[in-house]
């Protein structure tokens, strides 16, 4: 009788079968498959039986002349020879770290669980814990560390005053593990799309300027178009958050751009241009006047300012040094769009911001739009994402519904 994968899509294929799997695609056959993997004919075949029987779908076409893939089997083949090539990539940074030249066995040789204990050891603080979240006993985790350990051909791990830790090697080889894994899901989740069944996600990590507005209307949109998508939103500064994407822990980021700052692994889709508005609360002193406050006089008041070290504190400091107006007195500097709004709405502080950030409070009338969008402060909103990505259906109808969701935000009326 043939087995169902699950209906959340948790990956039930061995790695071991589905390295088969890849080499058969790309040889063509399972005896040259067979050959690249150092394996018997028969011992390949057994596998990719046991990866059509698990997933419940024919993953080739046998024929005189070979096995073809069929377009199901391209798809897990594709995110599995992605997975593998990630694997060598770790394996070829160990060896220039020093591990000798058998270390490039560790993608033919590791497994499943080994990669599992590594990723759960690396995000708790003992082993016990790591193996309760595994589900194995803490001798279990323990020998299938030493086992990578092994296959990596160097230490993986420091001791340190408050325990053991991941050293600079574990730290390039868990980058790499996480981001296999996570091709190995891609693949299952498309696969499980295949067949009718549910449960692709989505991780988005979201800047705080965007996580209002424009994310959750996005948000509601893909879940409208695609019931089978389950998103994850998370926020945070954008060094948390490009951490998160090199380790595949997001799939993509949305937020002010970088431009030419931006890092050589990453690539950029602009969505809109935003400027920023000053933006006071409701009753202000300054509205009392008939006309709109000017900058000048907006800098007589204190002033919520950005974090040092990001592009809105260098729009900041930009947009008084071209009017040549001395900087206002900034007695306070959040991240936290929440923080801002809270500190806005109990006294009498300017914040420079994004129409987006506080459009729920201008229309409610809380907060007002004390002048703005202000010329030179232009910076663009939108998509980042790995280089080297290759972004799954999911990804693709999210990053669908950001477009659409940008040009309503766009059209929308913000200012007050």
């Amino acid at each position: 009788m043939t087995r169902h994968v699950a209906a959340d899509t948790r990956a039930v294929v061995p790695l071991r079968v589905l390295r088969a799997v890849a080499a058969v695609a790309q040889a063509g056959g399972v005896t040259p498959a067979a050959l690249a993997l150092h394996q018997s004919a028969s011992s390949v075949t057994r596998a990719v039986q046991e990866a059509e029987s698990l997933l419940g779908i024919r993953l080739f076409d046998r024929g005189a002349r070979g096995m073809a893939a069929t377009p199901a089997g391209e798809v897990l083949a594709l995110r599995v020879a992605r997975a593998m090539a990630l694997l060598r990539a770790a394996a070829e940074g160990l060896r220039l770290r020093g591990a000798p030249a058998s270390v490039m066995a560790l993608p033919r040789l590791v497994g499943d669980t080994s990669l599992a204990a590594l990723a759960l050891r690396a995000d708790h603080a003992t082993e016990g814990a790591a193996a309760d979240a595994l589900g194995i006993s803490q001798s279990a985790l323990h020998q299938a560390l030493r086992r990578l350990e092994h296959l990596a051909k160097l230490p993986l791990f420091e001791r340190t005053r408050v325990g053991t830790r991941l050293n600079e090697s574990g730290r390039w080889l868990l980058l790499h593990a996480r981001r296999a894994v996570a091709e190995i899901r891609i693949g299952h989740e498309e696969l499980a799309r295949w067949r009718g069944l549910g449960g692709r996600r989505v991780s988005i990590g979201s800047l705080p300027m965007t996580g209002d507005v424009l994310v959750p209307r996005a948000a509601a949109l893909a879940i409208g178009a695609e019931s089978d998508i389950s998103l994850t939103i998370k926020g945070g500064t954008y060094e948390a958050l490009t951490e998160m994407l090199r380790a595949a822990d997001i799939d993509f980021m949305v937020g002010p751009l970088r431009g030419a700052a931006l890092a050589a692994d990453f690539v950029e889709e602009v969505l809109f241009i935003d400027r920023f508005v000053a933006v006071v609360r409701a009753g202000h002193p300054l509205l009392a006047r008939r006309r709109r406050p000017s900058l000048r006089q907006l800098a007589t008041y204190p002033w919520v300012g950005p974090l040092p070290g990001t592009p809105a504190q260098r729009v900041f400091d930009h947009l008084f040094a071209q009017a040549g107006i001395p900087m206002p007195g900034v007695s306070m500097q959040a991240h936290s769009t929440a923080v801002v709004r809270s500190v806005l709405l109990s006294g009498d502080h300017v914040a420079l911001v994004s129409p987006l950030q506080v459009r729920a409070e201008v229309a409610a009338g809380l907060l007002v739009h004390a002048c703005g969008p202000l010329a030179g402060t232009e910076r663009g909103i939108g998509i980042t994402q790995r280089r080297d990505a290759l972004a799954s259906s999911a990804c693709l109808a999210a990053m669908a519904a950001l477009r659409q969701a940008a040009a309503e935000a766009i059209v929308m009326p913000i200012d007050k």
